[in-house]
């Protein structure tokens, strides 16, 4: 309560909604009950509806009779009355004029990019200018300017900052560095050619969803008025320009005021907003800008007569009825309405206060974690300002973590142990590969090796060459509470920082390393009573493994295991996830007789596959596994049939390519050598064995018993160490040190390890 107290004191004039109709507290109990034994930390993904707003949606569709708005029946009348209220109130909560502007709804923000894309009026003198910061869905835009033989080119902004304080215009104020051009078409004019009557396009976000970072709307003005100037005499600059603002992600907080900064298009998304519905976004567009754009297709909605067998077509004139092809998702429009509820009870600006205050006491509690040396825990893009303005700050707070030696935790670890702790964030680039590059600092070169490295979007590649390939963001909603960033701090502190005085209380600590020399790291080892308990080896993956003694070692690690994999018919890898009967096919190798043993309870026989021998083999083909290339074998009908029965779906069996015997490993520690330097992976996930301990997993189902009689004082959960697949399990020591163990040597066969 004392620290509560605290930032209250600092931040109580903007949490929580003391002015509001109802406290933060009120609004959690009676608007999100589920919530309860959850931390949900991914508002700038989807943020939450409330349950409140839901009864509303729900009543107000089991109550009406909405119709085809394609008509002129009442129920049709009932819902083009909704639509056109709706269309109101997305123009009232950017301050959009009627008179100057019109709501087009679309499928999406992304659908609504697509529309200014597709039909912008583009030639060959045109450019289209965007931030670095911007979504992958506005870089999707470059596409039709440079088919069209326009040119195409990322900037750089940044304000300028004033030593003497002295005021200045927004055109000195902001400095644009320009990127690269970029064009394609060899028919492009020359840049001594360029003249003043083609259209251009200037991109940018009312808020980065990496960084969280702000831009400042007078860009709409400066570019629209000042382009030749703030881009220096660039021939790049003539012509007219018309700006995008896409505010998907800054509307939830502070929508632009259109009347002050009339921007040509304004993109926004409803499940940004107030969580329901999704598959809805609009377009926010510029009467006189809608003229120019130029729409080739037509369809059910947009025309007002045309005739099938000759080339004749009327369209409508009516803005939004040129630009919506087909019916609109009525039923989805009248529930925007309930959000729209919601969000004008609390007041935008009251929201922005709330969700600044959370990330700003969230972003000075990162900045002052330290290790035990005295090395910074956690280093923060974007603004630091640690002050609370709705004008500069964001609901957004983006991070990486670092450990006691400096090196990195990797972004998808700290994924992983939040939602073991009940704590939904997320991490990569989101979407944003500018932002991504430029404050991870990664240069083309970086980018393209990464990729050459097996490295793409949601993958699990977050470190690689000592540098992370993506970020940490939580993001608060109108919803969140100082609770809510209260327990992801101290999340981090215990899972995160190294203390001695809290290891001891049982604490992780990730960033316990064990010396590189052999002799430092047996003495430790030794001395610390950690011994191999149990060796599996699971052959195909994702089904049942077999325990053994001791068993030879590979170029792929335990020999065999993971080398087979069950595929559908149409090329998806089976795992139990997707089809939990593959957890009864039970496996076992025999290397005397060189045999795959299988059975299932849901197939007569036994199942036995020869190791050595071609005969069961029909050829070979490729498949991508974790963005990586394998050339596979495949088996006979008989043995897919068996397979099929066995998970109750069409599936074929495929092998990885022979492994290279190289040594043995055993419990009792028996000689050997294995080499990792001709090492590869068969099918395992992110390396070649998976150890796992004991007293780590003792450790977390403490954790978990713990949190259940907290929250609902239910059973106990309990988590077998077999649930995590480990090939090594070992027993002895303290929870958690094998997370900083970088070598491991088990009798003579020696291990590089990855935390």
């Amino acid at each position: 309560m004392e620290e509560k107290e605290e930032f209250l004191k600092e931040f109580g004039d903007y949490y929580g909604y003391p002015n509001g109709p109802k406290t933060i507290d009120e609004i959690r109990a009676t608007e999100f009950k589920r919530l309860q034994d959850t931390v949900y930390l991914d508002h700038a993904g989807a943020t939450l509806y409330s349950e409140l707003q839901m009864e509303a949606i729900f009543k107000d569709l089991t109550t009406s009779v909405y119709g085809n708005p394609h008509s002129q029946s009442d129920s049709s009348s009932a819902t083009s009355e909704i639509v056109r209220e709706a269309r109101q109130q997305v123009l009232s909560y950017c301050n959009a004029s009627p008179k100057d502007y019109k709501c087009i709804f679309t499928s999406g923000a992304t659908a609504a990019l697509k529309l200014i894309g597709e039909n912008f009026p583009w030639s060959s003198q045109s450019s289209f200018m965007y931030t670095m910061e911007n979504h992958n869905s506005v870089l999707g835009i470059r596409e039709y300017a440079l088919s069209q033989g326009a040119a195409a080119f990322a900037v750089d902004v940044r304000e300028a900052v004033h030593q003497d304080g002295a005021s200045k215009s927004p055109v000195t104020s902001v400095k644009i560095s320009q990127h690269p051009v970029q064009r394609r078409s060899e028919a492009g004019m020359l840049e001594g050619e360029l003249t003043g009557d083609a259209y251009n396009l200037f991109a940018f976000p009312s808020e980065c969803n990496f960084s969280g970072s702000r831009f400042n709307l007078e860009l709409v003005k400066i570019v629209k008025q000042n382009a030749e100037k703030i881009l220096e005499g660039s021939p790049y600059s003539k012509g007219r320009w018309m700006v995008l603002i896409d505010a998907a992600k800054g509307c939830a907080t502070q929508p632009p005021d259109l009347s002050l900064y009339p921007a040509d298009f304004v993109v926004i998304s409803f499940y940004k907003l107030f969580g329901y519905p999704t598959g809805l976004g609009a377009l926010i567009i510029r009467n006189d800008s809608a003229k120019l754009l130029k729409k080739t297709y037509f369809s059910g909605g947009t025309v007002a007569a045309s005739i099938a067998d000759i080339d004749f077509v009327k369209r409508r004139e009516g803005i939004e009825e040129h630009f919506e092809d087909g019916t609109i998702s009525f039923l989805s429009i009248a529930s925007i309405l309930h959000g729209f509820k919601i969000l004008n009870s609390l007041s935008v600006s009251a929201m922005c206060g709330h969700t600044t205050a959370l990330a700003m006491f969230l972003r000075k509690k990162l900045l002052a974690l330290r290790h035990e040396n005295g090395v910074r825990v956690c280093t923060l893009y974007g603004s630091h300002n640690l002050k609370v303005s709705c004008h500069d700050s964001s609901s957004i707070v983006s991070f990486n973590l670092k450990r006691r030696d400096g090196s990195w935790f990797g972004y998808r670890e700290v994924e992983k142990l939040a939602s073991l702790s009940g704590i939904q964030l997320r991490t990569g680039c989101f979407c944003n590969p500018g932002a991504c590059a430029k404050y991870l600092g990664l240069s083309h070169l970086d980018l393209l090796s990464n990729l050459e490295a097996g490295h793409i979007c949601w993958d699990d590649n977050d470190v690689i060459n000592g540098k992370p390939t993506g970020a940490v963001r939580v993001s608060f909603g109108y919803m969140s509470t100082y609770e809510d960033a209260k327990l992801f701090i101290d999340f981090i502190r215990s899972s995160f920082v190294s203390m001695p005085s809290e290891f001891e209380k049982g604490y992780l600590v990730r960033s316990k390393s064990i010396p590189y020399t052999d002799e430092g790291f047996e003495n430790q080892l030794s001395s610390s009573g950690c011994y191999l308990k149990s060796i599996t080896i699971y052959p195909i993956k994702s089904c049942a493994g077999f325990s053994v003694e001791s068993w030879p070692l590979s170029s792929t690690g335990l020999q065999y295991d993971r080398e087979w994999l069950l595929k559908s018919l149409t090329g998806e890898i089976l795992t139990q996830k997707k089809v939990p009967e593959m957890s009864l096919i039970n496996t076992f190798i025999n290397l005397n007789q060189q045999m795959l043993l299988v059975d299932s309870p849901r197939c007569k026989g036994k199942l036995q596959i020869k190791l050595d021998s071609d005969s069961n083999l029909c050829g070979k083909e490729e498949i991508y596994l974790h963005t990586q290339r394998y050339e596979v074998q495949c088996y006979e009908n008989e043995i897919n049939q068996w397979f099929s029965n066995a998970v109750g779906q069409p599936c074929t069996l495929v092998r990885c390519g022979d492994s290279q015997h190289f040594c043995s490993l055993s419990k009792d520690r028996s000689t050997g050598m294995c080499r990792d330097k001709d090492s590869k992976v068969n099918f395992a996930n992110e390396a070649q064995f998976l150890l796992i301990s004991e007293e780590s997993v003792s450790d977390l189902n403490n954790r978990l018993c713990s949190n259940t009689e907290k929250r609902s004082g239910g059973a106990p959960l309990y988590v077998n160490p077999m649930r995590f697949r480990p090939n090594l399990v070992i027993s002895g020591g303290k929870p958690y040190s094998e997370d900083g163990w970088r070598n491991l040597k088990i009798g003579n066969a020696r291990f590089t390890g990855e935390c």
